[in-house]
């Protein structure tokens, strides 16, 4: 099975467009999407439309959860906050149930899926250190994590040791972040996604260049604080 992996779409409807027509990820047999499919940009609903038809599994992010009301604001940075509020004002009824009934992860064959940390995904905690991912390998033996929340592409050996390597086996990693389609902070402001080949054994972080001043323009359109369209030029 040909998978591709999602995450951090962030309402870039731009970006998001650009990494489901890569010519590698077109040809997945199936696509997942590890969460926050708003915050931050300025085509959420229209993000929402486009991530249910064309993913097969979505878990909740902190950003999907603080639109629908599952976690209080006070838990975001100011811009963050202010971006959930804009959010809530434009969707629908619908697509806020829709957000508020994402589960916080999901089991695929040997993959865990969830958004923050593997081993308690409703934590919201980042994992950025060893003991943190020793903590996730630990809780999740013998399966591989993906994740997202980050935004940095991002891959953990079994000792808890980290690489930013952009392919390898799956037999050489537990877990496997797979940065930002709509907002990367690894200084390099293409859209990120994973493709992972079942059959194979491997995966790979892929990157792609999308239209940055057309997402840029739906953030000031909307009003949203100017730090989010600065932070797409800059991939911080």
């Amino acid at each position: 099975m040909l998978l591709r992996v999602i995450s951090d779409v962030h309402a870039n409807l731009p970006a998001l467009e650009t990494v489901l027509a890569d010519p590698p990820g077109a040809a997945a047999d199936m696509t997942v999407c590890l969460g926050d499919v708003v915050g931050y940009g300025g085509d959420p609903a229209e993000c929402i439309e486009l991530v249910r038809d064309r993913c097969k599994i979505v878990v909740r992010g902190n950003h999907d959860a603080g639109t629908a009301g599952r976690i209080p604001l006070d838990r975001f940075n100011w811009e963050g906050g202010m971006a959930i509020r804009w959010t809530r004002s434009v969707l629908g009824k619908a697509d806020i149930k829709w957000l508020s009934m994402l589960p916080y992860f999901q089991e695929l064959e040997e993959f865990f899926l969830c958004h923050s940390h593997p081993a308690k995904p409703e934590s919201w905690t980042y994992v950025l250190r060893r003991n943190q991912a020793l903590a996730a390998m630990e809780t999740r033996e013998g399966q591989v994590s993906l994740i997202g929340h980050t935004h940095l592409p991002k891959v953990w050996m079994e000792d808890g040791g980290s690489s930013g390597m952009n392919s390898g086996n799956l037999s050489d990693v537990r877990i496997i972040n797979v940065g930002s389609v709509g907002q990367p902070r690894d200084r390099d402001p293409r859209a990120a996604y994973l493709l992972v080949d079942t059959e194979k054994g491997t995966w790979e972080h892929r990157r792609v260049e999308y239209p940055i001043d057309d997402a840029a323009a739906r953030i000031t359109k909307a009003s949203l604080p100017d730090v989010l369209r600065q932070r797409l030029y800059r991939g911080t």
